[in-house]
Order: C-alpha cells, then structure tokens, then sequence
C-alpha cells in the first residue's frame, strides 16, 4: 500500500526538486548531469530540510536491485508520477544529512591568533607595554673613559636610544643617586633620592636631551630604591614592562635589588629588568647578574659609549627579526587554514554530488523496471523528468553551497594573509627606519 502518512511531505518534494541556481561555475570533479532550468514553487521548506529527510530503505550499501523490483512488484497500476516519485525515494533517496550538515554549521571565517613580538618580554610597540630607563647619577660616573665621563656616555647612549622609540611606546626615565654626593654625612640624602625626569609617549622623547642636562653625578648607589619606584611609573592598565638599569657600580645602600628585582618580575604587570654594567669590575658583574637574572632579563657588560649605543641598537635587530618570523607564521598559517577549509567544502560538495549520481543511476533503474513490467500504464515520461529534477536540485545545491562557502573562505583567508603581512611590513619598515634615523 502507498504510505499516505508521507504523501503530502514527499510530493513537496517532488515539486521542490527542479530548483536550479544561476552560479555557472563548477568547482567539482564529479561529471555533471545535465541541466534542467525548473522554477522552485513557493514553499515554507528549505533546501536544506528538502535534503534532510532520512534514506530510502536500498539507499547506499543497502542497495539490491532483486529486493528494489520486488518492492516495485507490489505497487498498483493507477499511481500518478507524484506517488511513483515518492515510493521510489522511500525505497533509493541517498542519505544526504552528513554532508548538509557540514555546509549549515561550516565555519568560513579564518582566523589566526599569534602572539605579537610586542607581547613578548622585549622591547615591545604595543601602547600597553612600559618602558623604563634607570640611569645611575651617583659619584662614580664622573669619571672619564677615552676623554669623555661615563654620564656623558650614558646621557648620548639613552637620549640616542630613546629617538629611536616606536612612537607608541610609554617611556619613563628615571634617576638615582643623584643629591648630596659621596660623603657619609650625605648618604641618607643621597639613598633616598630617585626620581622620574621623563614620563611620555616614544614620540615625545625628543624632550629627553634637555631633562638629562641637569642631572650630574653627586652621590651613592640606590639601585634597589629605583627599582622599587619603577611601580609608580607604571600604567596599571599596562600588561607587560621592560626595565634598563645603566650602571657603573653595585648598591651602596644597603638595599636588596636582586629580591625587588624579582618582585618585579613576579608582580601582576610583569616587568622584566635588564642591566647594563658600564665599565663594572668583577665584583660588581657578578652581583648585577644575579639581579638581571631575578628580574628576568639580561646583564650585559659594556666598557665605551660605542659598546652602550650598539647594545641599544641591537634591540631594534631583534625585535625585526621577530616580527618578521611573526609575520611569516602567521600568513603561513592563514593559507593552510583557508586550504583546509576549502579542502573540506571540495570533498563534501563532491560527495554529495556524486551521492546525487549515484541516486539518479538507481531510479533511472527503477524507471525501467516499471517500463518493462507496466508498459504504457505509468506516467513515464513524468516520471522521467521528476527523476532528473531530483539529481539537479541535490547536485546544484551541492555545487551551489559549495562554491559560496568556498568563496566566502578565500575573502577570509586572503584578507587575514593581507592583514598580517601588512602589519609584520609596516612594524618592520618602523623599526629599520628608527634605527637608521
């Protein structure tokens, strides 16, 4: 008996099944049938829901061509092409819902989340990221190295250094040591004087060279006592901070820089202090290490003013090397997530065609069983045409679907490489220019 509790869903089916889009290009391998041009009749059901009912009894592996004529064996003579239509689909519909599935919850978009170089404890570029300079004023950087003071050294060192800023960069000098001089009456004056001098943006620091020419060399050592003030200069809106102690000798008051350096290093913006040893005995090397190594950064020991300005310069080198690795990961990894994506709307849409092929190759059968058995009693020719709009409207939907998430991947992905490749230039072209300036 005909299953009337599915007639009226199945003959939406059948009416639905001529739809055709007008996207001309075929982005399967899989031959095409030949096109049929039918109109879709309005309809509250979706393609999607069309192509979501479940398969025929003989659809797929099921398939048995003796049991398929056996069923057919059975069906009357009087059936209109509707009702053949929908005992044909009960028993050969291909199940279509894993591959439909894939297409309405596909995710187009690409996405490429890389950390950037100035999130990383180095000089960073970012307007959330702190930069500190800690400039040692005490007695002994009067003295002179090939003619010239170690304070004038620094002061060209750190003024060079700060021209060459991303513009963006907060920036806060600071000195130390520099009230009272060496004198032990002095001493109490000269360990609690720290000051900021400077606090602005990279594009500001213009203003440095002229706050540097009041600061003169006086007095002790308060390497610990600057490093704790660093917490004020500091943005609590900041995520990561960078430190530059220059320096010429150990701390002379008394404090513990290496516990405030890891105090730093551990507090909630993460600060990461540097030392640069300016003409440091072995002693001093030895103790300014061991605070760089708490505060989590590096000692280096420098002995001219030529030595400080290529340490400072080399910080550009690297972070451009970063950002060019950076850039390189990131629109590597754009490409093979948008070949991915593609890859899985190819292999899907191809399927799904070739599921639709498969469908029309097992009702055309079907058709010419009921040719030879009935003759000229069935609605052939009717039927004939509903079995080829069914294989255009899965086969177009397939093609159609496809080759719009397709397209929609590529504007994605190409726009995310761009994206990338933009900005990795544009930090690099920054850098090179600021260090050459």
């Amino acid at each position: 008996m005909i299953r009337r509790s599915i007639l009226i869903f199945l003959t939406l089916i059948v009416f639905l099944a001529g739809c055709s889009n007008e996207a001309e290009r075929n982005t399967s391998k899989i031959q095409k049938p030949s096109d049929s041009n039918q109109s879709t009749p309005q309809t509250s059901l979706t393609d999607e829901q069309i192509l979501m009912i479940p398969p025929g009894r003989f659809a797929g592996s099921n398939y048995d061509e003796q049991k398929v004529q056996a069923v057919l064996d059975q069906l009357p003579s009087n059936l209109t092409a509707d009702q053949y239509m929908e005992e044909l689909l009960l028993l050969l519909a291909e199940d279509y819902r894993p591959y439909v599935s894939t297409f309405i919850n596909f995710e187009s978009e690409v996405t490429v989340n890389n950390q950037r170089p100035n999130e990383k404890v180095t000089l960073p570029t970012g307007k959330k990221l702190h930069i500190s300079i800690l400039l040692d004023a005490s007695g002994s950087m009067k003295e002179q190295i090939n003619g010239k003071s170690k304070m004038d050294s620094a002061k060209e060192a750190i003024q060079s250094f700060g021209d060459k800023l991303p513009k963006n960069a907060e920036v806060s000098l600071r000195v130390y040591g520099h009230k009272g001089t060496g004198s032990q009456k002095d001493k109490q004056i000269s360990c609690n004087s720290t000051e900021e001098i400077f606090h602005g943006q990279g594009e500001q620091t213009n203003q440095i060279k002229t706050v540097l020419q009041g600061v003169k060399p006086a007095g002790w050592t308060p390497i610990a006592n600057a490093l704790k003030s660093v917490k004020q200069d500091i943005n609590p809106e900041t995520t990561d901070s960078i430190v530059y102690v220059v320096s010429d000798g150990i701390e002379t008051c008394g404090g513990n820089p290496v516990q405030i350096a890891k105090e730093l290093n551990q507090s909630k913006v993460k600060t990461v202090v540097n030392i640069i040893g300016f003409e440091v005995d072995n002693e001093g090397q030895k103790m300014l290490r061991q605070v760089a190594t708490s505060g989590g950064g590096e000692f280096t020991s420098i002995d001219n003013d030529e030595t400080l300005k290529n340490y400072l310069d080399k910080t550009y080198d690297k972070l451009r090397g970063e950002w060019t690795r950076w850039k390189e990961k990131g629109a590597g990894e754009a490409n093979i997530q948008k070949e991915q994506k593609q890859g899985t709307i190819n292999r899907t849409q191809e399927t799904m065609q070739g599921l639709a092929n498969k469908e029309h190759s097992n009702l055309l059968a079907a058709l010419k069983y009921l040719e030879t058995k009935k003759e000229n009693a069935f609605p052939q020719n009717e039927l004939f045409k509903k079995i080829n709009e069914r294989q255009n409207f899965a086969w177009n939907y397939a093609r159609d679907t496809g080759k719009r998430l397709y397209d929609e991947v590529s504007k994605s992905g190409n726009k995310v490489y761009d994206d990338i490749t933009d900005e990795g230039n544009k930090n690099i072209d920054d850098l090179t220019n600021n260090k050459n300036n």
